[in-house]
Order: C-alpha cells, then structure tokens, then sequence
C-alpha cells in the first residue's frame, strides 16, 4: 500500500497526471511502474508492440527513425514531465518509431489495458492526450516543412530556441543547452559536417559559445531575428 501511495504522489507531481481526481490517482498508481534506463538504452524500436503509455519523471528521451540509407531522423525530444507512446496506446498498433534515453531516465509505465477504460470514464484524461497528440502533429507539421522549405542555418536556430524551451533554459538572457552536433543535425536534416560549419560561424560571430555536449546563446536576438519571418512572430 506504501508503494502505491508513493506512486500515487509521483503521479500528482506530473504535468500530464496533476489535479486528477484522488481515485483516478490511484487507481492509475496500482497498475502502473517505474523503470530506469542509462544514458543511450533503447527504450523501445520501431515495430516493437505498443503495450502502454510511458511517463518521464526524470530525464530525457529521444524520438528518432532511421532511413532506407541510414540516417537517422530525429521526431522530438520528450523531457521530465512529458509523456510518450500515445500512438500506440491509442490504437494499439506497433511503435512508430524508435526510443533513446538521451540521459540517465526514470519512467513510469502505464499499460494500455489499464489505461484506455480510463479514458472512457475519465473524459478530461481524453483530452489532455488530445492535447498531446496535437501538439506533437503541429510539430511534425513544422518540421516537414522546414525540410521542404527553411534554410539550414533557419532550421538550425529553430531547433536551438526548441532545445531551450524543453530543457528550461528559454527564458535565460544567454539560454545553455545539452546536445551533441550530431543529435542537432539529425533533429533538422543535416550533416554533422554542416552542422558545425553553421554552429562554428556563429561561434566565430559571438552568437554562440561551444563546449562539448553544450551549445550557449550569447546573442539570442540574432537567432530571433533569422528566424523571426518563418516564425509567424
């Protein structure tokens, strides 16, 4: 019972489980459990039967797929109070892609049999997954386009300000963020090579400032400013 309650207070701490109601939570908590992975573990790959929804308390995921040549192509990045694996819960088919602990992960794991009645009972469970299902539409929609359209260095700041946004930074007069070139590339299509070919000449310009594994934004209103009429802003 210790243990369901701990789960229980887990869950309430969630961005997409908080203000539920008491039994909801609990209910959610008896059949849900925690799974840790280390830094760069497969979570789950593309075809893999879609047994629920997962949870991150801690951490972060990437979504990715890997292409007929082999480039991989980065879909999102899913942070500490986000939640993945909504297609598959939501139809029941195999995941659509594959899954990577970018960092050390904690999960919480809810299983579809478990889940979905709740749906059913629970209308405002429904629409806080709609609401996350849609959000993650209007990206890929974004991002489709951008490929089709943007320019490099355009896609590049883009996916800079969205890194920041979801690591928490976004509001910083010089925001900091965790990623490798590599992982950047592969988020708006391009090579490692371009990729720090852009990354260096901003550096150069004072735009930003590299260390490994960490890109910070010393003059964020000169990405604001190439990217300001793709933007809508």
């Amino acid at each position: 019972m210790d243990r369901i309650a701990d789960k229980q207070g887990v869950l309430e701490a969630h961005e997409f489980f908080h203000g539920l109601p008491e039994p909801v939570l609990r209910r959610l908590a008896a059949t849900s459990r925690t799974v840790s992975y280390a830094a760069g573990a497969c979570i789950f790959t593309k075809g893999d039967e879609g047994f629920g929804l997962l949870a991150v308390l801690h951490g972060s995921v990437k979504i990715s797929v890997i292409s007929d040549d082999g480039r991989e192509v980065v879909l999102n990045l899913i942070t500490t109070g986000q939640v993945f694996g909504e297609i598959a819960l939501l139809d029941g088919r195999p995941r659509t892609a594959d899954a990577f602990a970018l960092t050390k992960c904690m999960l919480l794991a809810l299983d579809r049999r478990s889940f979905l009645p709740l749906l059913a009972t629970h209308p405002p469970m429904a629409v806080r997954l709609l609401e996350v299902v849609s959000r993650r539409l209007r990206r890929t929609s974004e991002q489709v386009e951008d490929l089709s359209f943007a320019p490099s260095d355009v896609r590049l700041a883009k996916a800079l300000f969205y890194l920041a946004e979801i690591q928490g930074s976004s509001r910083a007069s010089q925001p900091v963020i965790n990623i490798k070139q590599r992982e950047l590339g592969s988020m708006v299509g391009l090579s490692r090579e371009s990729t720090n070919k852009h990354l260096r000449e901003w550096e150069e310009a004072d735009v930003i400032a590299l260390e490994k594994g960490i890109c910070k934004i010393r003059r964020p209103d000169y990405l604001r400013k190439l990217v300001g009429p793709l933007d809508g802003s």
